[in-house]
């Protein structure tokens, strides 16, 4: 058990599939007209027209190949240091893609996921599996899970997309960053598609941490 664990960052850039392109352009001209609108008047209507297009947005984004790859290279270059990987989402819908996604991947053994959805006794359950046998090497969870849970036996976190404020992205990084690691270093990934609303929700994240 260590006092304090350095902690590395990495923001990993990829871009999105020449073919996903048009569509993602298409919607963005979509959401822009929708804004436009809903400034003139607003309405539940409109409102939940906008976060359906931005939902679609993020789906492209989140299955993008690009991504994906990415991440599996992750996983597996820190299973390979016989090191654990944490990857969080902000919805079960995408923590269940990336849970099929990953587990039809002959390479990565041994792929977990807890949801807001678990009682607490079969999410601990979960974690004792985690943390204790070997072959597992990565835990998905989403921000509704409960923090005081330990995950601590990972020290690599890998943010698959992003919450609307910085202090909700500290807190998932203080989930493998606690007193009770036995980590002394962690690393921090965060995967983000070039241009695209992923990446934008991160910056804006950022930007309203920093002091005005």
């Amino acid at each position: 058990m260590t006092d304090i664990v350095t902690i590395t960052e990495k923001q990993i850039v990829v871009t999105l599939e020449p073919e996903n392109e048009i569509e993602y352009l298409q919607l963005l001209n979509d959401y822009f007209t929708a804004s436009e609108r809903n400034s003139r008047v607003s309405s539940i209507h409109e409102k939940k027209q906008l976060m359906a297009i931005k939902e679609q947005m993020a789906l492209l984004c989140n299955q993008n190949t690009q991504k994906l790859n990415t991440l599996k290279s992750i996983i597996r270059e820190v299973s390979e240091r016989r090191e654990k990987t944490i990857l969080i989402a902000k919805s079960n819908a995408v923590a269940s893609l990336l849970f099929d996604k990953l587990s039809a991947d002959k390479e990565i053994k041994g792929v977990l996921m807890i949801t807001a959805q678990l009682s607490i006794h079969a999410a601990n359950e979960m974690i004792e599996r985690f943390n204790k046998i070997p072959e597992s090497t990565v835990l998905l969870i989403t921000d509704g899970v409960n923090t005081s849970l330990d995950l601590t036996a990972a020290n690599h976190l890998v943010h698959y997309d992003y919450p609307a404020r910085y202090s909700d992205i500290l807190q998932r990084n203080n989930r493998i960053s606690r007193q009770t690691s036995y980590h002394k270093e962690a690393t921090v990934y965060y995967l983000l598609t070039a241009g695209k609303i992923d990446e934008f929700e991160y910056r804006e994240c950022r930007l309203h941490a920093m002091p005005k």
